[in-house]
Order: C-alpha cells, then sequence, then structure tokens
C-alpha cells in the first residue's frame, strides 16, 4: 500500500499559468498543481491560444432564503453561428468558465448563492434527452428507483453525440481552471443545445447589504461555529422538518424518499471501517439526501424574508476549434477526452466529517490531531483504472452511466485531474498509482480571504482546487501524461480539517483521458 506519509514529502507545487489582463478570461487568472518541478506552463488565456468562444446563459433561478434549487433546467439553444458552422461537422470544446450573475450582470459571491455542484451537457443531433436510471458512479443524490434526465445516443454506435462538463463543479468551480493542452478536446458533432441541472443553495441574509458574509438563521442542526465564514447551511443539515419513515426520509418539503447510500467495503473505501455516519439512515445527520431540490433547510419556526427572493442565472462561456478528422495519413486534430470520474467516499457520493474531539482514537484512525491541536479526518479508496469507465456494464440505454464506446482499448493517457472537495474544511486530495507508487497528482485548496471589493471571486474561506495537467506537447512544459492500464490499481486519500463537524463532504477524482490501443 502506498504510504500516506509520502504525500508530505513529495514534490507538489501549485504554480501560476501566464494569463493575460482580466479582461481576456473571462475569470480572470487561473492556476495548476504539478507533482513535478517547479516551472513555466502552459498559457491559458484562451484567446491567444487561437481558439474562439461562444457564452450560454441559464434560465433564472429564483430562490428564497434557505431554499435548495436543483433540477434539469429547460434547454438553451446554442448560438446559430455555432449550430450553424457545425451542423455537418464536430466542435472541439478546449475550455470553459462560468459564472453566476445578477439582472445587472453583477458577480454574485458564493456566501449569497452557494454552487453546491453542476452537471452540464452540451449535446448534439446524434442525441435525445431521456429519463434513465440514476447511477450512483455518475450522478448525485440517487436513490432506489431514481430516474435522472440525460443525454442518450439515439444509436449505440453514434460518435461525439454529448459531452458532460462536471469538472472541479462546485464553489470551487470559478476560479478553478478548466482548460485542456493542445490537440486534447471534448468533441461533439453537430452541436445543438445546452442541458444544464445544478445545486444552488440559498444562503443570502437579506438583512446584510454588503458583499461581505454575515450568516442569516441557520437551524439547530447547523455545525459551523460562532463567526463562520459560511453558512451552516450548505452543508444540507437534517432539519426538524426531516423524519426517517420506514427506511426513507421523509420532509414537510419533498415527501419520503428511499434512503439508499451504497458505502463501499474495503478497500473500495474506509467509510465503513472507519464507521462514517453517512452509511446508516440511524445515524444519518446531514447531506444531499436531505436537500432535494425545492426543500428548506431551516427549522419549522423559522421564515426570514419569505417575500424576498434572490435572482440570478449561470453564464458558461466555452472556447472551441474546429475538429478535423484523420486524413491523408493526416492525425486528426484532436483527441476526445472521455471522462474518467471515481469517489473516494464511494459510492455513498458524500460522507460525514464528524468533530474531532468526539472521533479522535474512536474511528480506526480517520482521525488525527495535529501539532496546533486541530484534528484531521482521513479518507481512502482503492480500486482499478477500468472501473472509472464502466468497461463491463454500460446499458447505454437505460443509465447514465455510459459515457463512450472503449472497445479494443487498453488504457488511457492522463490529460486533466480535478478534485471535487467542499469549503470550508477541505485539506488535500491525492491520487496515486497503487501498483508503482506514483504519486499522479496532489491537489492543495486555496482559500479566499475575503478582498471582494479587488477580487469580486475572492469569497473569504472558499476554495479554488488548481487541477493537474498533462501533455505530449514538450512547448507546454507540463509533466508528461502519465499512460494507465485499465488493471492498474489507484489509489486516493482526502484529507479534511475536522476541528468543527460537518456534513454531506465530497472527495471525488473528476478527471479526463484519450484511450490508447
Amino acid at each position: 500500500m502506498v504510504n500516506v506519509a509520502v504525500a508530505a514529502a513529495a514534490a507538489a507545487t501549485v504554480i501560476s499559468l501566464k494569463t493575460a489582463a482580466y479582461g481576456e478570461n473571462m475569470n480572470g487568472d487561473y492556476m495548476i498543481s504539478r507533482t513535478d518541478t517547479f516551472g513555466e506552463s502552459m498559457v491559458t488565456d484562451y484567446a491567444s491560444r487561437s481558439m474562439n468562444y461562444f457564452d450560454v446563459w441559464s434560465p433564472e433561478i429564483s430562490t428564497r432564503y434557505g431554499e435548495v434549487f436543483w433540477t434539469m433546467m429547460d434547454p438553451v439553444a446554442l448560438p446559430p453561428d455555432v449550430v450553424e458552422q457545425f451542423k455537418d461537422g464536430t466542435i472541439a470544446i478546449t475550455g470553459y468558465e462560468m459564472d453566476q450573475l445578477d439582472g445587472d450582470g453583477n458577480s454574485i459571491p458564493y456566501n449569497r448563492a452557494y454552487n453546491h455542484h453542476y452537471m452540464a451537457y452540451i449535446v448534439g443531433e446524434g442525441a435525445d434527452m431521456a429519463m434513465v436510471d440514476c447511477h450512483a458512479s455518475h450522478d448525485h443524490g440517487c436513490y432506489e428507483g431514481k430516474k435522472v434526465l440525460r443525454p442518450v445516443p439515439k444509436s449505440e454506435n453514434e460518435q461525439f453525440s454529448n459531452t458532460f462538463f462536471s469538472e472541479g463543479n462546485g464553489g470551487e468551480s470559478r476560479k478553478s481552471f478548466h482548460g485542456y493542452p493542445n490537440g486534447y478536446a471534448q468533441l461533439i458533432s453537430s452541436p445543438k443545445e445546452f442541458h444544464l441541472e445544478p445545486m444552488q443553495i440559498d444562503t443570502w441574509n437579506r438583512d446584510n447589504p454588503s458583499l461581505e458574509f454575515v450568516a442569516g438563521p441557520e437551524p439547530a442542526a447547523s455545525q459551523a461555529p460562532p463567526g463562520a465564514s459560511y453558512s451552516g447551511i450548505l452543508e444540507c443539515p437534517c432539519t426538524d422538518r426531516i423524519s426517517k419513515v420506514n427506511g426513507s426520509i421523509c420532509s414537510d418539503d419533498f415527501g419520503c424518499l428511499p434512503f439508499n447510500l451504497a458505502c463501499l467495503e474495503e478497500p473500495g473505501s474506509t467509510l465503513i471501517s472507519n464507521g462514517n455516519k453517512i452509511c446508516n439512515l440511524d445515524t444519518y445527520n446531514g447531506g444531499q439526501q436531505c436537500c432535494p431540490h425545492q426543500s428548506i433547510l431551516l427549522d419549522r419556526d423559522q421564515n426570514p424574508w419569505p417575500d424576498v427572493k434572490q435572482t440570478y442565472r449561470l453564464k458558461f462561456r466555452f472556447y472551441y476549434q474546429a475538429y478535423v478528422p484523420t486524413a491523408d495519413r493526416v492525425s486528426a486534430s484532436h483527441q476526445d477526452l472521455r471522462r474518467l470520474y471515481w469517489q473516494t467516499e464511494a459510492w455513498a457520493g458524500e460522507y460525514d466529517i464528524p468533530p474531532g474531539a468526539e472521533s479522535y482514537g474512536h474511528d480506526d484512525g480517520a482521525t488525527a490531531m495535529t501539532d496546533d491541536g486541530q484534528y484531521t479526518y482521513t479518507i481512502t479508496s482503492e480500486w482499478t483504472a477500468g472501473e472509472m469507465i464502466d468497461l463491463d456494464d454500460c446499458d447505454w440505454r437505460n443509465t447514465s452511466a455510459c459515457s463512450g464506446q472503449y472497445k479494443d482499448s487498453e488504457g488511457v493517457y492522463m490529460v486533466y485531474a480535478g478534485g471535487h472537495c467542499h469549503a470550508p474544511n477541505c485539506v488535500s486530495i491525492e491520487l496515486w498509482n497503487q501498483d508503482t507508487g506514483e504519486l499522479y497528482c496532489r491537489q492543495l485548496p486555496m482559500f479566499g480571504k475575503g478582498d471582494i471589493t479587488n477580487d469580486k471571486f475572492d469569497d473569504k474561506g472558499y476554495a479554488t482546487l488548481p487541477p493537474c495537467v498533462w501533455s505530449d506537447d514538450a512547448s507546454e512544459d507540463l509533466p508528461t501524461r502519465p499512460r494507465v492500464p485499465f488493471d492498474a490499481k489507484l489509489y486516493s486519500v482526502a484529507v479534511q480539517n475536522s476541528t468543527y463537524g460537518h456534513t454531506g463532504q465530497m472527495a471525488s477524482w473528476q478527471m479526463r483521458g484519450a484511450l490508447y490501443y
């Protein structure tokens, strides 16, 4: 087994990427993580990389304080010129940025409208939207019998019919880099529509006119300490609106839903051996099961500002080039990047962070005390690379788990790796090759300082997660892309600050790779 202690000594560096002025990229400068040596890195000013872009806006989101918005929204047609340009061709999406803005075009801080996560799709003429089985390995908030609206290819052999965007897709999204090195892209033939399923939580204290965070009323189940830089509502605590009846979680807001969080035994995950509360209905005290769409994360006697809604939209900017297929012995312009996904908390989709003072010495060593008297909580997972893409079980018409054809391929070249863990207590997340002992990626969150006046994205206490990026293009001076066979054993280590308790934490790997044969 990989020695986790090696991580502290690993040469993991977060470096700044060269960008132009704030106006060039929609969200300004970006960072990436490196596990080799410090040095120059790829240019992330999209404009200077010969990329065009188009913008799409979601329909309006309008919520009251404490309300959850979590549903697939109405489709948005892509710009007519983009549809026309690629009606008989294939677009290569080389990166994207996102933001949330009010009606005047002002960015809304995450401490007002918390982006828990989003699932975004660009769909082409070769796919239709259909209700399919929710799959814990690809969806959030699954339970037995749940159906979700997802793109489904019109035929099993349909190539590039749709693509999915979900890397660094939560409170870290606006300042986490979503771009690929030269020659790589997500490919969609005859693109036509944008589909978005966001999970947003309204945490705006209506009595606070400034952009600085001031907590509003919180339910008794909130674990946020006094003076916290975040609202305890964003962790989806189970309020007194929630009851547990006959194996289900029932609510004043959404009725009863089956409790069905499937925690894996070791080595798949250490949640069960650690006695994590997430795995058992009797001990479950917060997370996505307690905050479906339109639920209210307040106690029954709390109803501040009932008539004051917050209204805004999400904006996505997609950068693209034209895809040119292989012809006359000339290689294709781009390699298609396949999604590679795994949860360190497999397959619960989230997990509980117990207060360290209570769990220390009682959870099989998951809780540790730091030199300064604080606590950390660590979980791990082991799996094979092929499990990330459902090589053996992919019912493409009836599940959301299918994400491409992998016939005859032997493995993937890793190109992009983005972890997903929530503020305010994420410490680190690491990805190892268990067979070779190689550290592929170590991500260290960078937390906002609260200087929103000078940097509109500097939400105090909210994390940015610089991803790891690899390439085979020497001009970009990136680490060489790892060659990962499907039978390779991978290992993830996620560390969270557990000085205070937290619910609904995540530690997933959202990655992209190119197949090799």
